[in-house]
């Protein structure tokens, strides 16, 4: 069906079907099946980072995209994320092409197989998190099966797949209650090498990545549903005109109604940012505030609180969430520091000229760290890795 959509053969009802299915499609348990068939093409087949990126504006621009989602709204089903399955689309024809360019050089793409050594196999991140209850009960989610894992008569949680939970009301649930616990919070919290999925009570969806947390109450009761992040999350907020959804991040507060966008806000980052996918968003810190249209992205500093809005990059804000790396001219500190996160490594560096090391690429997440060094040391001669236990050395 990719070939037939790409040749404008396909058919309505297949282009339906198609992009369903890849809205739908968890890309890491199809990941090694793209490595293969990606594998066997010639090397003028593969992509490049131009190329990548004019497929995913074509995707984007696409009629058939705003075709199919009148089509949804009409028959009252859920309107289909372009910028999602545009980004998707992408994946299953280049995801599985690693590039990497020294933006200081020549910036020729590479393909290389050498791996680093190392006396223990450090495993890229996974579905894992814990789940800390209202009553200081902390439930280790992945050593969890699939079923009921809470009831209260108020809020059933459940496990529904490696790596999701849901809240749903139970038989006991009434206001009354609502106002009585409206203070007392759960919290998901992500260790690092780990990523999960929640959806709230309201129908709100969460996607947590890794060494980040979620505070969120069991029910929502008032004027407003409000949680609390740290670190980096993807929200798809369920539409509510009377209670508008609130994220707090340090001293920023995010208000909305009902969007998508991503939040990351690690402690150890200079700046929070914001990216805005489909609806708008409202962006307060102390008396500074700002408005998000989709495709923008703000950047508010954690010195001044000063706001600043530009044109976002979409594919690199969702590329977490989509099951990779993409960096973008990112200094090598800046992208060891993604990659101490997701791996669950230390990282020392060893030489002052480093800070002047940039690269950009696109890298799966589920792969050997061993081979993204190995990447980065075919690009520069002079930038070197060794790997002792869960420790990464840099040095020139």
């Amino acid at each position: 069906m990719l070939l037939q959509y790409f040749e404008n053969s396909i058919s309505k009802s297949d282009c339906k079907e198609l992009l369903n299915y890849l809205d739908a499609v968890d890309h890491q348990e199809i990941a090694p099946v793209i490595d293969e068939l990606l594998l066997s093409l010639p090397d003028t087949n593969r992509l490049d980072r131009s190329d990548s990126d004019a497929i995913f504006k074509a995707i984007h621009s696409d009629p058939r995209f705003s075709e199919i989602d009148q089509d949804a709204i009409r028959s009252g089903g859920k309107s289909l994320r372009w910028y999602y399955v545009a980004a998707t689309v992408l994946l299953f024809i280049s995801a599985g092409l690693v590039y990497f360019k020294d933006t200081g050089g020549a910036g020729d793409t590479k393909i290389v197989s050498t791996t680093l050594k190392s006396p223990i196999t450090i495993e890229p991140g996974s579905k894992k998190a814990t789940l800390t209850l209202p009553d200081g009960e902390i439930i280790d989610l992945e050593a969890q099966e699939k079923g009921m894992l809470h009831v209260n008569g108020h809020t059933n949680i459940q496990k529904v797949r490696s790596g999701q939970i849901i809240y749903q009301a139970g038989q006991g649930a009434d206001n009354n209650h609502n106002k009585q616990n409206k203070l007392s919070y759960n919290e998901l919290k992500t260790p690092k090498g780990g990523e999960y999925q929640i959806t709230l009570l309201d129908g709100t969806r969460v996607w947590l990545n890794s060494a980040s947390s979620l505070r969120f109450p069991s029910t929502f009761s008032g004027g407003k549903r409000q949680v609390i992040l740290s670190g980096e999350a993807y929200f798809e907020v369920a539409k509510n005109a009377k209670m508008p959804f609130i994220v707090a991040v340090g001293k920023t507060e995010i208000k909305v109604l009902g969007t998508h966008f991503n939040v990351s806000g690690y402690s150890d980052d200079d700046i929070t940012t914001t990216t805005l996918l489909e609806g708008a968003v409202e962006l307060t810190n102390g008396k500074n505030e700002g408005i998000l249209r989709p495709g923008q992205q703000a950047a508010i500093s954690k010195t001044s609180g000063g706001i600043q809005i530009s044109a976002g990059d979409l594919a690199q804000a969702m590329a977490w969430k989509n099951g990779y790396f993409r960096f973008d001219d990112q200094d090598i500190r800046g992208i060891m520091k993604e990659v101490s996160r997701w791996y669950d490594v230390e990282v020392e560096f060893r030489g002052k000229a480093l800070n002047n090391k940039q690269f950009g690429g696109t890298f799966y997440r589920n792969k050997g760290i061993a081979e993204l060094l190995s990447h980065l040391e075919q690009l520069d001669n002079n930038i070197h890795f060794k790997i002792i236990g869960r420790r990464i050395e840099i040095m020139e």
